[in-house]
């Protein structure tokens, strides 16, 4: 969705992320029309666990960002090293759900959650990028593509059914899926294609996790959680009780 650069904000001598947008977005006239009243209500999400856009606008038809620079890693990056303890991914889940149910009430939808966007500051705070920045983009058009190439935008792999089949009307439950794609990464390193395996047979973990990922994973978005701040609440419950009847397993 472009490129990113750290910069400095002369004016009030801080570090920033600048965020170029796609060269070929300065041709579309929707996309003009559409950037400032979507960037706008990118700009008020006001929340510890969402990079923070400074400022918007666009010069000599580049279209850009100001937002919070976050100095630390994504979580790809972890993921990748294999630096994540279950208990690590139990931590971070709830930090992404409140992000996404501050978002949801505002009626923003991240589109696009995928380890990628997920920041961890040095500090140790969890922080989604680019949130909403899909619908600037014209994902309210799921099936085309602003370049014409009729591709649907996202990332397939981490993508809800119903944004794969480019319906219309998808809404906040679709970031739910995603979010159990990431849940399940977190937790196993690998991605819920297919017939996958429960995590608990892939790691030690408290068997009660299987059904909240599954839940989130549901190919029906009613069969889903409806809320962010659901899946919180059974996650954090798991981590906080210990149910002998339901202690941690794993298939060796």
């Amino acid at each position: 969705m472009g490129a990113v650069y750290k910069a400095r904000q002369k004016g009030l001598d801080r570090v920033i992320a600048l965020k170029i947008l796609p060269e070929e977005l300065s041709h579309d006239v929707k996309f003009a029309m559409r950037f400032t009243r979507e960037a706008r209500t990118l700009a008020k999400l006001n929340h510890p666990n969402i990079v923070s856009v400074f400022e918007f606008g666009s010069v000599e038809d580049t279209y850009y960002f100001l937002m919070e620079y976050v100095d630390g890693s994504t979580l790809r990056d972890a993921v990748r090293a294999r630096q994540l303890s279950p208990d690590h991914a139990l931590a971070i889940v709830p930090h992404l759900c409140d992000a996404l149910q501050y978002a949801h009430d505002k009626g923003v939808i991240h589109r696009d959650i995928k380890p990628e966007n997920i920041l961890l500051s040095a500090e140790g705070a969890v922080k989604i990028a680019d949130f909403g920045l899909s619908r600037i983009l014209g994902d309210d058009e799921p099936a085309t593509a602003l370049t014409g190439t009729h591709q649907v935008m996202g990332t397939p792999r981490y993508m809800a059914p119903e944004q794969l089949e480019g319906a219309h009307g998808v809404d906040h439950r679709a970031d739910i899926y995603s979010l159990g794609v990431v849940f399940y990464e977190m937790l196993t390193g690998e991605l819920p294609i297919g017939r996958f395996a429960l995590p608990s047979q892939k790691v030690t973990i408290d068997v009660r996790l299987d059904e909240v990922v599954l839940r989130t994973l549901e190919k029906e978005p009613q069969r889903r959680y409806q809320n962010a701040s659901e899946i919180k609440s059974d996650v954090q419950t798991i981590a906080s009780t210990d149910d002998p009847a339901l202690a941690p397993t794993m298939v060796g």
